[in-house]
């Protein structure tokens, strides 16, 4: 009898572990059964319940703690007298945090007037969309406003394209600014050497997580996405600059 200690105990510790399983742990689990080629980048917990999953090259989802339903659209909750996007209301502190964790160095940065900024905004851009060129043909406008703008790569037509390697171009320049500048007015910058190691991709897979759908998508200091294109003016109100 002693013989079947063993098999008993390994037996036990896997009932545990499948026991023990949480919520993240089986939606990840049926995800990878049902979307073996999706790779999941963050699972979180929501008020309602449920659980919403980012992945790469996907819109978000939310799904039930089960792993059994799913959904893609607007999760919204009444509080009081409004009406609040749980997806953006969550994602506000992970945006806040995953975007003062970056250097930057790895950004493409454009100060505010004085050196001393009353707000510094993140914007995720392409250099060929109409919207990001208006709002850099006016950067001289929000940097006077007290606005540092930081430059995110997000090339729209996504990883390893013609745009993407635009930006590599820009990226990998030594004159960051400039080629920002240039690229934006549609003229071509030299190729990036093999050797430079561009942020492009991962501020790409960055955006994807912080739920950027379009360019230009500018984030304020408290992690609120608060636009795409906003005029100068417009951009200091909803920073609550005067």
């Amino acid at each position: 009898m002693k013989f079947l200690v063993v098999p008993i105990l390994m037996g036990m510790a896997l009932l545990a572990g499948v026991a023990q399983a949480g919520p993240e742990d089986i939606i990840r689990a049926k995800l990878k059964t049902a979307m073996p080629e999706a790779q999941i980048i963050s699972i979180r917990p929501t008020p309602a319940g449920l659980y919403q999953v980012n992945a790469k090259g996907y819109e978000s989802v939310f799904v039930t703690a089960d792993g059994r339903y799913l959904f893609q659209g607007d999760l919204l909750e009444i509080q009081g007298d409004r009406i609040v996007n749980l997806e953006d209301a969550g994602k506000a502190d992970e945006s806040k945090a995953a975007l003062a964790a970056l250097s930057p160095a790895d950004s493409v940065n454009f100060p505010a007037v004085g050196g001393k900024p009353k707000a510094i905004i993140h914007v995720f851009t392409d250099v060929d969309c109409g919207y990001c060129r208006k709002l850099h043909a006016e950067i001289a406008q929000i940097n006077k406003l007290g606005i540092e703008v930081r430059y995110l790569a997000f090339p729209r037509a996504g990883e390893s394209t013609p745009t993407s390697r635009k930006l590599d171009n820009v990226w990998c320049s030594s004159d960051r600014q400039s080629a920002m500048t240039l690229s934006k007015q549609g003229k071509s910058l030299p190729e990036a050497p093999k050797v430079c190691k561009s942020p492009v991709n991962k501020q790409y897979e960055l955006g994807v997580v912080l739920g950027v759908r379009g360019t230009p998508a500018i984030f304020a200091p408290d992690g609120k996405q608060v636009g795409g294109y906003l005029a100068p003016a417009s951009l200091a109100k909803a920073l609550g600059i005067r």
